[in-house]
This record gives structure tokens, sequence and C-alpha cells, in this order.
């Protein structure tokens, strides 16, 4: 992609006109871009710092003309569009959000931080095996981590663990199964490649407990936190998800389960095939695009149509709110950056929409939060204290 065919892909981004598919080759770009799978070419490109405040410009243009900061639809709701935009524009630079302020927006006080920000987490866990030894796995190098009877336990370039069943002999019916648990800090996250070949992404302060080889008529796992799965087709053995007081039965597909105890309902989300959902004598079928939402405090269970991307947004490296209160925000920050949250007012209630990249460091993605003019953080070591 060249410089004009650029600035032109970026302006109609800009201007809410691209096309579905320009707009993924748009973001695919600078992905790789931020990535580092590709180097930015002045020759070819420009100047990467004239670029940035070119861009810039547009968008402070476009956010003078639509005056899109102002609450939008529901009350209370602050609409960050443009700031999606930006996140992905600003050539792995968000700078862009301290100039933003200064276009027809009242002044606001910036994030007061220390010395030293507060990074973004990363692939960190902790691997329990049967024994109750713990492995490191963000201080182990790549390569076999440890083998248990007929498995063995790779670290790969990419940071995944995978488990390999060296052979048919140890997946009798008669064979005890083997437990092990993966387990994220604060801060951390991890992939993780089940004996089935299915696929399991762990997010901050989550754990999974599982067999090391999957034995018998069924296939257990038991989640705390939030876990995406891309389950193996296996119709002779169902793959069951137990999670708070529900479980999930599949047999292949791809869903996502958040069962945080801080938070008020236990949400499972299906991306593809169909899943059920048992709790108690309550059961239900949900299809792909659908949200059950279990409230353990009612035992009530409601079903509802949901934007499947903001589900799993996280795995895919941002924060995406949709209407979601300051509160839900921030302890997504706080598992996120493993930072401790203290509201000064428990009675701010205001809502936010719009996406940020989970690979900046906590001043910026709060800067981004204070443009509203009506939030303002302060940052003391660990500690973010959230004041109007």
């Amino acid at each position: 992609m060249n410089r004009t065919e650029f600035e032109h892909l970026a302006k109609e981004y800009l201007e809410g006109s691209i096309s579905p598919g320009d707009e993924k080759r748009l973001l695919a770009y600078y992905d790789a871009i931020q990535q580092k799978d590709m180097d930015w070419d002045e020759e070819e490109m420009g100047p990467q710092q004239q670029l940035k405040m070119e861009l810039y410009q547009k968008v402070l243009e476009d956010i003078a003309r639509h005056e899109e900061l102002k609450p939008a639809g529901k009350p209370g709701l602050v609409r960050l569009n443009w700031i999606a935009v930006a996140a992905v524009l600003a050539v792995a630079s968000m700078t862009f959000f301290f100039y933003v302020k200064k276009a027809s927006l009242p002044p606001v006080k910036h994030v007061s931080a220390g010395i030293e920000d507060v990074l973004p987490g990363g692939n960190k866990a902790v691997l329990t095996l049967a024994d109750g030894s713990e492995v490191s796995l963000d201080d182990t190098e790549d390569g076999v981590v440890t083998t248990q009877g007929n498995i063995i336990v790779d670290k790969n370039k990419d940071g995944q663990l995978i488990y390999r069943v060296r052979s048919a002999g140890g997946n009798s019916a008669e064979a005890k199964p083997v437990y092990n648990t993966i387990r994220t800090p604060h801060g951390g996250q991890y992939q993780l490649v089940l004996s089935d070949q299915t696929k399991v992404w762990l997010n901050a302060g989550s754990s999974i407990k599982f067999p090391t080889v999957f034995i018998g008529n069924e296939r257990c796992v038991t989640v705390k936190g939030e876990a995406y799965f891309e389950v193996a087709k296996d119709k002779r053995r169902p793959f069951k998800v137990f999670s708070a007081q529900q479980q999930i039965e599949v047999l292949g597909t791809h869903f996502n389960v958040n069962a945080y105890e801080d938070e008020a309902e236990v949400k499972t989300t299906l991306l593809e095939g169909a899943v059920k959902i048992v709790y108690g004598n309550l059961s239900r079928v949900i299809k792909p695009g659908q949200q059950a939402r279990l409230l353990e405090e009612t035992g009530k269970m409601e079903l509802a149509e949901v934007d499947i991307e903001e589900a799993v947004s996280w795995k895919n490296g941002y924060f995406m709110f949709d209407n979601e209160d300051i509160h839900s925000v921030m302890r997504k920050i706080s598992r996120w950056y493993d930072v401790e949250v203290v509201f000064l007012n428990n009675q701010i209630s205001e809502r936010f929409g719009g996406t940020v990249s989970k690979f900046e460091n906590v001043s910026q993605v709060l800067k981004i939060l204070e443009v509203t003019g009506t939030i303002h953080f302060k940052i003391d070591g660990r500690r973010i204290i959230v004041m109007q």
C-alpha cells in the first residue's frame, strides 16, 4: 500500500464512508506495523511523524465538524468512535490524544502520574502440576516444559502451552485422570492447546483446571474468570465447562465465558456452533451472536443478542466498550494493568462507548477516558484514583 492509497483509505475511514473490505485492509496494514511485522518505508510513505500530524489534523477537523464527543443516544453515554480511529492510525503511538482536548473542548485536567507509568499486561501465567509443583511460564524457555506420563507439555515460540499425547496407550477408560491448572495473575494472559486440540485463551486474573488427557465419555474443564474456547469437534465426547454455578455443554464450537467473582453476571457468548447452558433446573440453548447472562443473586438466566466482537475484544488486543459504566471499565483496567482502583465518589455513573488498545501504558488509556472532561484520574504507584 503506497502513501496515496493509504491517505485515501484513512480519509474514508475518518468520514465513515470506507467499505468493509477496505476497512479490513487499512486496519490489517496498521496492525502489521504496530506488531513490527513490517517496517515503515519513509521513501514510499513519507516521514512517519509528518503523516501522524496530517492524520491528527484530519481527526481534529472531523471532531469539530460532527461534535462526536457530545453524549448521544443513551443518557450519560460518551461516544469515543473517533478515538478508535486515532488508536489505529497513530502508528504505535497515542500522543494524539494529548492534543485532541484542545479542539473545541473545555479545558480538562491531565492524568496526574508519578515518574513511573504502569505498563500493560502480557503473557504471564503459572502452571500447577498434579503433584502441586509450580512452573512460572513467563520465565520458562521455549521447548519441553515437562512430561507427565503419556503427555509432553511444550511451550512454543508464540508463548502457547501445548499438550501432546505421545501415544494412544495412556488413554484407556480405566486410567485415572491427572489434572493441571493454569492461572494468570492480574496483568497476565495466556494461550493453551489441550490434548484434544481444543484452544483456550485465558484473560487476566483467570484460571482453568483440566486433565492432561481426556479420559472417558466427556471432556470436562473448570474455569474461573474469563476464557475463550475454540473446541475441537468430537461427537462421541461432549466438551463441558464448569464456571461459577453453571455448566456449558458443547460438541465443537467457539465461545467466550466471563465468570469473574467480582461481576454480578456470568456471561457466556457464542460465536459459532451451539451450546447449552445449565444452571440448577434451568437450561438454555444459545445460538451464534447470543449471550446468556446468569444473575446468580436472583438465579435468573437471560438471553440477548450482542456484538460478539465486543465479547472477545480482550483476546484480540483491545478494550471495547458499549454503553459500559465507569465501574465496569475500571474493573477491566484493574485486571489487565494489575492496579488498585479507588473511587473518591462512588456515585460516578458515566458510561462509555469506543475501542482502546490494551497495549499502551495505563496513563495513555486514562487520557483517552479523560478527554470527555467529566472524569479525571490520578496515578499513585499501582493505585488509580478516579474523581470528577
